[in-house]
């Protein structure tokens, strides 16, 4: 078994410790294997814990021994006090769930028996004798089955998903390479029970690796999605499935059930409802028709998102295509109706003619054999172009769409001069040409091309002032100068005639 020592107050500071080791280990000061620091009365060597063997048995013995000088108090279950420094040779025996009170009584500890027990899914494990031995050794025991008391789950790298290892997740077990055992063992004693994020297993699921991750990090891996499953004999893992899916965070609703319902809205967006297919035929969801519109996933892929800790949408399949061909017949319907409404214009006494024409002679047009022809409304005199090589058989208008039609003008009239039968002008032919807008960028900025074509630079009188302005700098330049001159010639002078009246 494995002991450990835990402050009775979290919130002391003071560490946890994990023995997973036979041999001696001392309480006290810096140094000590067992460090306490608050409680100042504890001596440099307070305590020694003797543990004589490590084995799976809650009744195996360990003892404390009393080194300290205000001694060692324990507190036992049935209400019993022990003081340790009192009785024969210092020495008292320790059980699961005794307290201990170190030096003046402000470092209390709870002496508890952690169990660690392994269920083992490896193939080689009872030809495996050094591992047995490691497992011995840390105080830790194997069963051949999985049960609520099991810590622990051991498996193979690479190993193949089983029910076992479905039943492992479903019960939130970590799952751990043997290579954590021998970890563990190699210090006698610990602050804290090693983590198994670094010694998690590859698993294969349908000829895929998966990486294991931690319970925690499965807990909500699917939350906000809701599967739809259907008979439990179609699945691998059969029942087992839901539950591991109930694990990830996810919805299960019954694919029967599904359809009862499926004009309710209890179940929420159809968005978020995935189909679970089986790994092998899917004859039996072909003949709910409401299924067409959800989105797929595969049995195997799940189980990998699950296992891994994390839902990749990519895994989803896209709904089929029958939505993709009801929004066609729309599109067919719709264009059959503005094929029906285009027919209006033969009521509307629509008259084809030549675009080369300009007369409006419905007799004329007929004649003429042209590509392009106009649609013209005799009472308003608006014409509408259309191409003759797209005009059907039945002699009615169709509207084609097509991305590679091109709009391409052709014979821009040169004149304005066009009149209706009625010898009435159309001035809306009569536009201005090559004209500019007012707020041009010439109108704005005249000189903008010659920004010194109408200025005076270059004139006579510029060229005069610039002359003078010169002139004048230059005598007051003359003018300094002179002045700073004169200036140095009465210092000179004033210095002489002081040498002259030293000397006399």
């Amino acid at each position: 078994m494995v002991w450990g020592l835990f402050p009775v107050d979290p919130l002391s500071g003071e560490d946890k410790y994990y023995i997973f080791a036979s041999g001696t280990y001392k309480v006290g000061r810096k140094g000590c294997e067992v460090i306490i620091t608050k409680d100042k009365g504890v001596s440099r060597i307070h305590a020694e814990i003797v543990v004589d063997a490590m084995t799976s048995s809650i009744l195996s013995k360990v003892r404390i021994r009393d080194c300290s000088k205000y001694g060692t108090i324990i507190d036992k279950n049935l209400g019993q006090t022990e003081k340790v420094h009192e009785l024969p040779n210092k020495e008292a025996t320790l059980g699961d769930g005794d307290l201990v009170r170190f030096g003046t009584g402000n470092a209390n500890y709870r002496f508890s028996f952690v169990p660690i027990i392994f269920f083992v899914c490896l193939e080689s494990f009872l030809s495996n004798q050094p591992l047995q031995d490691k497992i011995s050794s840390i105080g830790a025991r194997v069963t051949q089955s999985l049960t609520q008391e099991c810590t622990h789950v051991l498996v193979d790298q690479l190993m193949l998903v089983n029910d076992d290892i479905i039943d492992a997740v479903v019960s939130k077990k970590p799952i751990v390479l043997d290579s954590w055992v021998e970890f563990v063992a190699e210090k006698k004693i610990r602050s804290e029970i090693p983590s198994f994020s670094l010694y998690a297993p590859m698993l294969t699921v349908g000829g895929v690796s998966v990486k294991v991750a931690d319970p925690k990090s499965r807990e909500n891996c699917l939350e906000g999605y809701t599967f739809l499953l259907g008979s439990t004999h179609m699945y691998k893992f059969r029942d087992r499935l839901q539950s591991l899916l109930e694990v990830g965070g996810a919805k299960i609703v019954s694919i029967k059930g599904f359809c009862l319902s499926s004009q309710d809205t209890e179940h929420g967006d159809n968005d978020r409802m995935v189909c679970v297919v089986p790994g092998g035929s899917t004859e039996e969801y072909d003949q709910f028709q409401n299924l067409s519109s959800l989105s797929r996933v595969n049995e195997m892929d799940l189980v990998c998102a699950v296992l891994s800790g994390g839902m990749d949408p990519s895994i989803l399949i896209s709904p089929r295509n029958e939505t993709v061909v009801a929004d066609s017949d729309v599109e067919e319907e719709t264009a059959t109706s503005i094929h029906a409404n285009a027919t209006v214009c033969d009521d509307e006494a629509i008259k084809f003619v030549s675009k080369a024409e300009t007369s409006m002679d419905h007799a004329a047009a007929k004649s003429v054999d042209a590509r392009v022809m106009s649609c013209i409304d005799g009472s308003y005199g608006m014409t509408v172009e259309r191409d003759k090589v797209d005009e059907p058989e039945c002699g009615n208008a169709d509207i084609i769409y097509s991305q590679d039609l091109v709009v391409q003008y052709m014979d821009l009239p040169s004149r304005a001069n066009t009149t209706a039968n009625n010898g009435v002008l159309n001035f809306k032919h009569f536009r201005k040409t090559n004209t500019q807008s007012g707020n041009s960028f010439n109108n704005l900025i005249p000189f903008s091309k010659y920004p010194f074509k109408d200025s005076d630079y270059g004139s006579e009188e510029v060229v005069e002032s610039v002359m003078a302005e010169k002139k004048r700098k230059q005598m007051e330049a003359i003018a300094e100068d002179l002045f700073n001159n004169e200036k140095g010639r009465r210092r000179g002078v004033a210095g002489s005639l002081r040498g002259l009246l030293t000397q006399v």
